[in-house]
C-alpha cells in the first residue's frame, strides 16, 4: 500500500517551525506533486499544522488550516472531507476537534513534558 503523508502548514508564520505557507503558490503546488507525481508511493492523506506555543492564536490557526483544506481539494480534484486534518495538541486539542480536527496529539498528556 502507499503511506499516507501529512503536508505540514506553517499557519503561524513561525521562524522555528517548519511548513509551507499558508498563502501563495507552494501549498497548491506541492499538493499537486504528491498527489501526482508521487501517487505510487505515497497518498496525501491531509495536512497539519503546530499551533504556537502560547496558544494565543489558535482559532485563526485552526481556521487557516481549514481553509488550506478547501483550497487543496480543489486543487487536486477530492472532496475536501477525504483530507484530514491534523492540528491541536494535549493543551489545546477540545477546540481543534470543534473547529474540525480530525487528528490530535496528545503525548504530553499521555507521557509528561519532555
Amino acid at each position: 500500500g502507499r503511506l499516507r503523508v501529512y503536508l505540514q502548514v506553517s499557519t503561524g508564520g513561525e521562524g522555528s517551525k517548519s511548513g509551507v505557507p499558508p498563502e501563495g503558490p507552494d501549498l497548491a503546488a506541492l499538493a499537486q506533486h504528491v498527489a501526482q507525481k508521487c501517487a505510487g508511493g505515497l497518498e496525501l492523506g491531509g495536512l497539519m499544522t503546530i499551533g504556537r506555543p502560547d496558544y494565543t492564536c489558535t482559532p485563526e490557526d485552526f481556521s487557516c488550516l481549514s481553509r488550506c483544506r478547501a483550497a487543496v481539494s480543489t486543487v487536486v480534484g477530492v472532496p475536501e472531507a477525504q483530507l484530514e486534518l491534523s492540528m491541536g495538541m494535549s493543551s489545546d486539542f477540545e477546540l481543534a476537534a470543534e473547529m474540525g480536527s480530525t487528528n490530535v496529539r496528545v503525548g504530553t498528556t499521555i507521557f509528561g513534558k519532555r
